[in-house]
């Protein structure tokens, strides 16, 4: 090369020094950036405490019209108070260590603390007033089991490749999946990123004899997911893939329990242990010691068979036709379960002291259901409500199945983390409510609508014939099955904490659903129909 002038300024040549020096090949070293190439490290889990910042901007009070001023019981006091004591029996779950280990906890069904919430709610019908409570137990269907993990580990092994002082690091968010098995129980593999794990990413990546690394960035509800994050898992496997994780872009730093039925060992991680991970990855990449990167997994687990739980099913005799509405809330719970289903729950007990108020009496029966089995593979609560109680279910007008209802809305800030990590607020409202109403019935669906203007209930505007698993299970009894449920990101997570429930929320649709069976009751069949 020809150069006219070689009289460069000083600095372009010490540029070029520095990009000819054998010194400059520091700048690779992972050494000179500290452990883990001077990553931030994710935060331990700590059981009960909110992932998202919360701050003493709540939500907008509860709209009480007039003539609503004296019904006391669907205030949302009140109703704070049932929640705070449902979400106890979750957290005695994991004080008692009732699943198997320290991992694990919830209101399940089949155990100690899933029988003693029904019954605790049982109590506070009774105690409301309403003579007719009764407790029914029934058995998990033959040939089915409930599977559950009681100690497991994701453990990103250290390699001075990745920095001085890379030691190994336990990813303590991470969450053992249904119907995951270790022979031995123990498996390490180098890692390979997979993306989102569709066949056009794939064609170029082998997983044979690795695990594989999927991403999951939920919009909403994790139930939305599914469709494709299980069957990409079960692809990976089929290619040979020794394990999968998924990393599930959320709040904080949680434990995530769904995604199940992957073919093989499968694994979630929270949002900031994924964070992290993806990041080791990304400059392993850059340095050319990804090959290095390997996970320890480990595993043990237990199916339990031969198990039986108990419905709740209380009775407020109308006061002129046979007829009956029934209303139903699940009781049982993963983690505290605060928002599935303690705020459901909560609203369904307001309303039975509410209706067993001589004034508050319907033409109608009214017929309240806490239901258990929601969770527990086997044992399906309003299925066996249905056979158990012919008399009343023949005679139904409509099943109402409220669940997950008032949790906050969730948003990612504008403010970052020192490390980089997005943080996540709630918001002054409540997460949007999907109502479903399997006979598309006119008349039911502009009662939602005056309900959003007169309570201000955040009902999503789209008609929907959504009926949950919990709403699934009463299709037996052939009538119209209406369903409101929200789909926040923190649904079946351990950030399903108090602190993410709107008290105001659980008022507003108390408020509402009071109004909703009123006006239902008043009704003729053929409106229902």
């Amino acid at each position: 090369m020809i150069v006219k002038n070689s009289r460069l300024p000083a600095c372009w040549c010490l540029l070029f020094c520095l990009l000819l020096s054998p010194a400059s090949s520091t700048a690779q070293d992972p050494s000179a950036v500290g452990p883990w190439f001077g990553i931030q490290l994710p935060p331990p889990l700590v059981p009960h405490a909110s992932p998202v910042a919360i701050n003493q901007r709540g939500p907008a009070p509860a709209v009480v019209p007039v003539g609503e001023e004296s019904f006391t019981e669907l205030e949302g006091r009140r109703l704070a108070y049932d929640l705070q004591h449902i979400v106890d029996f979750s957290r005695q779950s994991l004080l008692a260590r009732e699943l198997g280990g320290d991992q694990l906890w919830g209101r399940v069904s089949g155990f100690a603390s899933g029988e003693s919430v029904v019954r605790w709610a049982a109590e506070q019908l009774r105690s409301s007033g309403i003579e007719e409570v009764s407790l029914q137990r029934f058995a998990q269907a033959e040939d089915t089991a409930l599977w559950l993990p009681e100690k497991w580990e994701v453990r990103l092994l250290g390699n001075s490749a990745f920095g001085a002082g890379s030691e190994d690091v336990v990813l303590q968010s991470s969450m053992a999946l249904a119907d995951s098995t270790i022979p031995g129980g123990t498996l390490s593999a180098p890692l390979v990123y997979v993306g989102k794990g569709s066949p056009a990413e794939l064609m170029h990546i082998d997983v044979a004899g690795k695990i594989a690394i999927q991403q999951v960035t939920p919009q909403a509800h994790l139930v939305f997911e599914r469709d494709s994050a299980v069957p990409n898992a079960q692809d990976l496997m089929a290619r040979g893939a020794l394990a999968v994780i998924t990393l599930v872009d959320q709040p904080g730093n949680e434990r995530v329990r769904d995604f199940s039925n992957c073919g093989g060992p499968c694994f979630n991680l929270g949002g900031q242990d994924s964070w992290f991970l993806r990041h080791v990855m990304d400059a392993a990449a850059e340095r050319g010691s990804l090959q290095d990167l390997r996970l320890q997994i480990s595993l043990q687990a237990r199916r339990h068979s031969n198990l039986s739980a108990t419905n709740a099913i209380a009775v407020i005799p109308g006061d002129g036709r046979d007829e009956t509405i029934v209303l139903n809330a699940h009781a049982d719970a993963w983690f505290d379960g605060a928002g599935d289903n303690a705020d459901g729950l909560s609203v369904l007990l307001a309303l039975g002291r509410h209706f067993a108020k001589a004034e508050n009496h319907l033409r109608r029966n009214l017929v309240l259901v806490v239901s258990a089995g929601h969770h527990t593979t086997g044992l399906n609560g309003p299925r066996n409500a249905v056979s158990m109680n012919p008399e009343l279910f023949d005679k139904a007008l409509l099943i109402f199945n409220l669940e997950h209802v008032a949790q906050r809305n969730i948003s990612p800030a504008r403010f970052l983390f020192e490390d980089g990590y997005r943080q996540y607020t709630a918001d002054a409202v409540e997460a949007p409510i999907v109502v479903g109403i399997t006979n598309q019935s006119a008349f039911l669906q502009q009662l939602f609508t005056r309900g959003t203007e007169i309570y201000g209930t955040n009902f999503v505007s789209s008609s929907s014939t959504m009926a949950s698993g919990e709403g699934g299970g009463y299709r037996s009894a052939g009538v119209p099955i209406v369903t409101t449920m929200q789909a926040p990101p923190l649904y079946h997570t351990s950030g399903e904490v108090l602190e993410v429930i709107s008290i105001p929320g659980m008022e507003r649709m108390a408020r509402f659903m009071a109004f909703f069976v009123k006006q239902v009751d008043a009704a003729d069949r053929a409106q229902i129909d």
